[in-house]
C-alpha cells in the first residue's frame, strides 16, 4: 500500500508538530521562523525490527516449547527466577507453577534464565540468548560463519 506522504503511514508523527509554540505575548524573530530550506523529519515507529536487531522470544514461549516439544525433556531443564525477597532461585520444570491461581505462582517476567541440567544456558533475558528458537542475539551468533 503506497502512502501519499509519510504522515499518512500509520504510527508516523511529524517531529515539528510535537514542539511547543512560544507564548503569544512574544514576537517571533525572523531567525526562529522556519525557512523554505527547513528539513522536516519524520519519526516512524514500525513493527518490523530495525537493522541489527532481533526480538527475543519471551520466557513463556520457551517454557511452552520445552513442555510440549517431544524432542525436549522438561525434567532436564531448570528455571532461574528473581524472587522479590530471596533473590535468584532455581526451580525444576516439574515444580514450575504457571497457573496464576496456584499459591506458589511465579510470574514469567521474573524468569532470568533457563538452563539445561548440564549447565548450558538455553535462554537468558539479560544476555538475550535463546538457543531454543534462535531469537535475540543467538540468531546472529548462528550466522557468524558468514562474516
Amino acid at each position: 500500500m503506497a502512502f501519499a506522504s509519510p504522515l499518512d503511514e500509520p504510527n508516523c508523527v511529524d517531529v515539528h508538530e510535537t514542539k511547543q509554540e512560544p507564548p503569544r505575548s512574544r514576537s517571533i524573530s525572523p531567525s526562529t521562523q522556519p525557512s523554505d530550506s527547513t528539513v522536516i523529519q519524520f519519526n516512524c515507529s514500525r513493527s518490523e525490527a530495525r537493522s541489527g536487531e532481533n526480538k527475543l522470544r519471551p520466557a513463556g514461549d520457551i517454557i511452552n516449547r520445552i513442555i510440549w516439544d517431544s524432542t525436549l525433556s522438561p525434567d532436564k531443564y531448570v528455571i532461574v527466577f528473581l524472587d522479590r525477597f530471596q533473590g535468584e532461585l532455581e526451580v525444576g520444570f516439574g515444580s514450575w507453577k504457571k497457573e496464576s491461581t496456584d499459591e506458589e505462582f511465579i510470574p514469567q517476567h521474573r524468569v532470568l534464565y533457563i538452563r539445561h541440567v548440564d549447565g548450558e544456558i538455553v535462554w537468558d533475558r539479560r544476555r538475550r540468548i535463546d538457543k531454543i528458537f534462535n531469537s535475540g542475539n543467538s540468531a546472529f551468533s548462528e550466522l557468524a560463519f558468514l562474516a
